[in-house]
Formats: structure tokens, C-alpha cells, sequence
């Protein structure tokens, strides 16, 4: 069967889908600060028009989660998008105004469109068109515009399900991967923040000081030299690294007293923090015997644990056989990203992580989402609820 054959391609309105994702664009939902309230007409007009009821969730003033349901039953699943934004960076790299949506040769250009408001267009538009054929199907489907993804999600999908505000069984998380590509399966990620500290001098004079700067550069030019356990699970890889941040110095003419830097590292199964950390000090070590006043400590800012989503999962085989259905050639692999797939997996939700689109073009200049893509994913979604619901 191929995309227009499928039962629920008559249900999907390209044009809508279009002002769907102009409208969000238009929406300035950088995080931070997220903002992500003033979509809420916007999402809010979509979800009733489905016949969903809607509720509000905020931890914090303006950081909007909005939940639109539909159906009853004790089967459910739920479509997690997120309404905030990366910045748009260096405005000189855009061909285009960021946040004023451009379409050109079948695509829709502007900071979100991609990821994720273009996928919420898609989630919805799956619903629409499931909804349209099975009215009265027997389950619930829950579509969810989240806050704070961006930043960790602790004012969105965390806090709806730590809070009770959600539930359901199994999810779609249209945030990764590719058209013909699935992730199945997260590295763990873990910011390391290392702290160099000397002693403050006048720069005429820096003799008198300690600079905390050289120390530290030279620990950051000493990472190539890392080495970390060779063992780790097959699904994955191997790991990665990279210097993030480099912050530190008042002045030219002021012998720096701190400095730090903060190094992401993307981890699979089988290598932890404490590998890590380990292998650093001894990096730390070999620095003091080149700088014997340094002075360098190691913290961990931010932690999460790699995770793996059983194929054999009934959301991963309804995936699998939509897919299969509309013979798209998929591939599922795992990647060094994370989505609300892991918040979800530590709650012993499984869910499919999948764009309707190329993840590539997620956070850069000029980011686009190919509309055909969009239409396209929305039938496959709208395919996934019906082999999930047995339909």
C-alpha cells in the first residue's frame, strides 16, 4: 500500500497543515524563556475542533502544558510534541526571519518547524484522520503539546507525570530520527563542569597571580587523549564528547582567578558517570605535575541514564507493521539525542520515537520541514493507531 492508498490520506488537508505550522512559527517560544502560553489559542482551537476536552498544567507561570483527549476505554496512548523552541543563533546565517514562516519548493522555514511544531501538525492530523474513519473506537488517545523540552522537560512531560496529570500506555514521539528512521533506544547524557581556580593578579604583573585560564586549557587540549571502557552495549555506538562551554577571566589586564568549562558527554549502556569521572582525574593529575598551583574539581550538573525500548513493545509493533503497511523501507537504531522518550521509559511507558522529517536539520540556521514529509508521517501515525488499536 503506498501513502495515498491509505484509507486516511482523504483525511488529510495539506493546507491545514501548512497554517497549523505558520501559525506556531509566528509564536516566539525560545527557550529559554519558553512563553510557550501564547500558543495556547492556537492549540487549543485544534484539539476541540478533534472533539477532545482540554486541560491547562502549570508549575510555572507561562510555562503551558496543554492536553487534549478523546475516546474511552482502558487502552490508551498518547502523541508528546513540544511547543518551546532553541534560539534561532546568529540571525545572519538565516535566509529568512526565523520566526516568520517561509514556504519554498515544498517546504516551511523558520526556527520550530522541524522541531516540533511541524510534528505537532503531523500528530494532529494523524488524530484527525484516525478520528474521521473510527469514531467511536474503543480507547483514548492523548495528544500533548509539552513546556520545557529543550531544557530538560522538569516544567513539562516530568512534571505532568509526577504530578498525575497524565496517563497512558504506550506514546509517539515525533521528535527524532528520520522519515524511514526510528530510535529505539538513548544515550545517557552527563555534563560534567570543571572548575579551574587560581589567584587574581594585575595582568602587568602576572607573576604575582596564579592564572586559572592555563590550567584549564590545558586539561581541555589533554581530553583528546581520554580513554574510556571499550565495553558497552552492542545496540549503541560508542560514546561521545564535547566541550560546550569555556567561561572565565574579568579582563585583558586581569590574571584570571577562575575559569570553567563544561563538557557534555553522550554515554551508552555499560559506561557510567563514574567511568568518567575516573578517567578525568587522571587527566587532572597529569595537569598538576605541568601546573603544580592548580587547582581543578570535577562536578556532574546534569545526569541522565541511557535507555533501550523493547521492539517487541505493542507500540513498537504497531510502528513496525503501519510502516510495513505503507511500505516504508523503516530502520531503527539508537542515537546519542535525548527526547521525552527516556521521562517516559522511566516510568515504564514504551514509545516510538520518530520524524516526519531529518533530525539533521533540528537546531541550525534555516532549519525547514518538507511538507510532503508531514503528510506523509500523518498517515503513518494515523496507520500506527489502528494497528495499535486492532482496527
Amino acid at each position: 500500500m503506498s501513502y495515498t492508498s491509505s484509507r486516511y490520506a482523504k483525511h488529510i488537508a495539506r493546507k491545514e497543515i501548512i497554517h497549523i505550522v505558520s501559525e506556531l512559527v509566528r509564536k516566539n517560544t525560545v527557550n529559554p524563556p519558553g512563553n510557550e502560553y501564547r500558543v495556547k489559542d492556537i492549540i487549543t482551537r485544534r484539539m476541540k475542533a478533534l472533539g477532545m476536552k482540554v486541560s491547562y498544567h502549570e508549575k510555572k507561570s507561562g510555562r503551558l502544558n496543554i492536553v487534549g483527549t478523546i475516546g474511552k476505554g482502558k487502552k490508551s496512548i498518547a502523541f508528546v510534541s513540544h511547543m518551546d523552541t532553541v534560539p534561532p543563533g546568529d540571525r545572519e546565517l538565516w535566509h529568512t526571519d526565523p520566526f516568520t514562516p517561509t514556504l519554498k519548493k515544498g517546504r516551511i522555514y523558520g526556527r520550530g518547524t522541524l522541531d516540533d511544531k511541524g510534528s505537532f501538525a503531523c500528530a494532529y492530523s494523524a488524530c484527525k484522520a484516525f478520528i474521521a474513519e473510527h469514531l467511536h473506537f474503543d480507547g483514548r488517545i492523548i495528544l500533548i503539546a509539552a513546556a520545557d523540552e529543550e531544557l530538560g522537560s522538569s516544567l513539562g512531560i516530568i512534571y505532568l507525570l509526577n504530578e498525575g496529570l497524565v496517563r497512558f500506555d504506550a506514546a509517539i514521539i515525533p521528535d527524532g530520527g528520520k522519515m524511514n528512521l526510528s530510535i529505539y533506544g538513548e544515550k545517557g547524557v552527563c555534563w560534567i563542569q570543571v572548575t579551574s581556580t587560581g589567584v587574581q593578579a594585575h595582568g602587568s604583573t602576572p607573576a604575582l597571580g596564579k592564572n586559572a585560564i592555563e590550567p584549564l586549557a590545558a586539561f581541555v587540549d589533554a581530553l583528546k587523549e581520554l580513554r574510556l571502557p571499550k565495553k558497552f552495549h552492542p545496540a549503541f555506538d560508542g560514546w561521545t564528547m564535547n566541550v560546550g562551554t569555556i567561561t572565565g577571566g574579568i579582563a585583558a589586564n586581569v590574571v584570571p582567578a577562575k575559569t570553567e568549562a563544561v563538557i557534555d558527554f553522550r554515554l551508552p549502556q555499560g559506561i557510567t558517570s563514574h567511568d568518567v569521572l575516573k578517567a578525568l582525574q587522571r587527566i587532572v593529575t597529569q595537569v598538576k605535575k605541568r601546573y603544580p598551583y592548580a587547582k581543578l574539581t570535577l562536578q556532574i550538573q546534569h545526569e541522565t541514564q541511557p535507555h533501550i525500548v523493547s521492539l517487541d513493545s505493542e507500540i513498537a509493533q504497531s510502528f513496525h507493521k503501519a510502516a510495513k503497511k505503507l511500505r516504508i523501507p523503516m530502520k531503527y537504531k539508537t542515537f546519542g539525542g535525548n527526547t521525552v522518550a527516556k521521562n517516559l521509559y522511566e516510568k515504564g511507558i514504551p514509545s516510538v520515537v520518530h520524524y516526519p522529517g531529518n533530525d539533521a536539520l533540528a537546531h541550525v540556521p534555516n532549519e525547514y520541514v518538507v511538507i510532503d514529509e508531514l503528510i506523509q508521517g500523518s498517515i503513518l501515525y494515523a496507520e500506527t493507531l489502528a494497528q495499535y488499536f486492532g482496527l
